[in-house]
């Protein structure tokens, strides 16, 4: 394996590219340390050694970092990673040690995410947004088997958020509220049930 490009990046970093593809970033002093240069061989057992106790090491405490925030999905934290410049065969080694100690759960995400917003949000903007996040499909779907209820009491609070009283509303207001409503997601029985 011949060290083929040491590209330099901001803050003392440098990304390492072996037979022309890019495998990781390191520091100058670590760098040093392994005595790397430009168009000169490294061998397996020092490449392995920076895989394993540098750039392995450094990309767990950062999704740790990630979600000691904030639970994230499993798409965001790949997302995250891949911006720090790890490569998919280390991200895939992060997942598979963050997943042992579940840390990230895409079920338990979906059920948390229904549960804190059914109160205001439309089951079906409940949905894209999980869709978004990367969630499949029949975790949303047991999420919502689990924890939402009833549209009902979502629209009622996002109507009281807006009005006091939809009767002292003016005719342009109502159609106004109803739009808003709309957009969000809710059914449009629901939203002339309780808008007229």
């Amino acid at each position: 394996m011949i060290i083929t490009n040491i590209e330099e990046l901001q803050k003392g970093k440098v990304k390492i590219y072996i037979d022309n593809d890019y495998h990781f970033w390191l520091y100058h002093k670590e760098l040093a340390m392994h005595h790397l240069r430009e168009n000169e061989e490294i061998s397996d057992e020092v490449y392995q050694d920076i895989c394993k106790n540098t750039i392995l090491r450094r990309a767990k405490q950062k999704a740790l970092a990630i979600l000691k925030l904030t639970d994230r999905t499993e798409q965001e934290l790949i997302c995250k990673l891949r911006q720090a410049e790890y490569t998919n065969f280390i991200i895939s080694q992060v997942l598979t040690y963050i997943k042992n100690y579940h840390y990230i759960d895409d079920a338990r995400y979906a059920v948390n995410y229904v549960r804190t917003r059914k109160a205001v949000k439309s089951k079906r903007q409940i949905y894209g947004e999980l869709i978004q996040k990367g969630i499949e499909k029949e975790n949303i779907d047991q999420a919502f088997c689990e924890e939402y209820d009833d549209e009902e009491d979502a629209i009622q609070k996002a109507i009281r958020k807006k009005t006091k009283s939809v009767g002292d509303m003016t005719e342009e207001e109502k159609v106004k509220l109803a739009a808003s409503l709309y957009r969000k997601g809710f059914q449009l029985d629901l939203i002339k049930k309780y808008v007229n």
